[in-house]
């Protein structure tokens, strides 16, 4: 079967499959947060301090993106095929994020309402992605969509990240560009963490501690994972540890489970919508939510056409269809979920409040995202993978060749 527009990379480069499911399982983590918060679960319940942290979602999606845009970069450098243009690279994500985006914008705004939208001098912030550099408007407008802006701003950066690290490496041997990667976004994931740290001790500016420049180790873990796909691609039992991954997937899951245990209940987090950290707790949940989420991707990354029951749960053609519109369910929840908890949703089906209020909130989201990837998403998608003009045959050749060994 031919993989769906939204997921199929640029030309020459293979697709990660159980990924699309691993997109569903973020944006139902997300959801399952936010219903837990307005329906009390989160508070009011034992199992609500796992339910509160279920906002790693956003950590899954920044890992994800890490890995999957920066893969086709390294890829072309470490196999010696054509470099990815700047340009294309830039169209396939405005076509994947933009147009979808502006339409549930829009209609949210006329229905239910947005949040500040209309304010004099504001809308135009949430049309480009500009709401995080103001404290008055970041979690304004599609409130999770500060999430969003963080990740354009990713998107920007990561050209130029691309030439730093491809003129680091110019000249050397692969395996040496290699610990070249690992040196220098270990390096960078060390300077974030200590930008946060600083900034949270000494009380620092919350407008930069929701931008990139305090969540970009989150994206740079995706990348060391691209790194190290790229190299091992093929000969994962060649490596040890890569071996067993491939072997046993379920091990890096059942692992997952003691840091997210931790993160849960032994660090004292908040549980409502008002964090409040000291700098313990802060970090902790930083790094551990990093650490959770990388688990989770690793048997999906590796050896994923092996089995193992978390790669059949990944290959379950619903997860992947949810996976499919989970950009449509990620846009949409928050505003619908607080009009279902007003029309009393939470009271729709016996038993708990937050059971019902979930399922209502998932129907209309999932329904809301279906209608946006059909009907938005996808026409717009089918000119991410135009030949560019300029671009000689034999290049679009390479690729193909390098598309069909893939």
């Amino acid at each position: 079967m031919a993989a769906a527009p939204a997921f199929t990379p640029p030309p020459g480069n293979p697709r990660f499959p159980l990924l699309d499911s691993l997109r569903g399982i973020a944006a139902g983590m997300i959801v399952l947060c936010h219903t837990s918060g307005v329906s009390g679960f989160s508070t009011d319940n034992a199992l609500g301090a796992y339910a509160a942290r279920l906002n790693m979602g956003v950590t899954l999606f920044f890992l994800l993106s890490g890995f999957l845009l920066y893969r086709p970069f390294i890829a072309a450098r470490l196999e010696g095929r054509p470099r990815i243009r700047v340009r294309d690279y830039a169209r396939r994500r405005v076509l994947r994020i933009v147009p979808a985006y502006w339409v549930a914008l829009t209609l949210l705004a006329i229905w239910p309402g947005l949040l500040g939208m209309w304010d004099a001098g504001e809308w135009w912030r949430y049309y480009a992605f500009g709401q995080i550099y103001w404290s008055e408007s970041t979690l304004r407008g599609i409130s999770p969509a500060w999430s969003l802006c963080v990740e354009i701003s990713f998107y920007v950066a990561l050209p130029f990240l691309a030439a730093g690290l491809a003129w680091l490496g110019r000249g050397r041997p692969a395996r040496t560009q290699v610990r070249v990667e690992l040196i220098v976004l270990g390096a960078v994931a060390v300077a974030c963490m200590a930008f946060r740290t600083y900034m949270q001790v000494s009380e620092g500016s919350y407008i930069l501690l929701n931008t990139l420049l305090a969540f970009i180790d989150w994206f740079a873990y995706g990348m060391l994972l691209a790194v190290l796909s790229v190299w091992w691609h093929g000969r994962e039992e060649e490596s040890r540890v890569l071996g067993v991954i491939a072997r046993r997937p379920w091990l890096p899951w059942l692992v997952f489970l003691v840091p997210f245990w931790f993160v849960s209940t032994q660090l004292d987090l908040p549980r409502g919508f008002f964090l409040v950290y000291n700098s313990w707790n802060y970090m902790g949940e930083h790094v551990l939510y990093a650490l959770c989420c990388a688990l989770l991707l690793l048997p999906a990354v590796f050896g994923g056409a092996r089995g193992g029951w978390p790669r059949r749960l990944l290959a379950t053609p619903a997860l992947a269809w949810f996976g499919l519109v989970s950009y449509g369910v990620f846009l949409y929840h928050a505003p619908l979920l607080l009009e279902l908890h007003d029309a009393g949703a939470d009271g729709w089906l016996p038993g708990s409040g937050y059971t019902s209020l979930t399922l209502a909130t998932l129907a209309v989201a999932t329904a809301c995202a279906a209608a946006s990837y059909y009907l938005v998403e996808r026409p717009a998608l089918r000119f991410k993978d135009r030949a560019a003009r300029g671009s000689s045959s034999a290049s679009r050749s390479a690729a193909a060749r390098a598309s069909a060994g893939a």
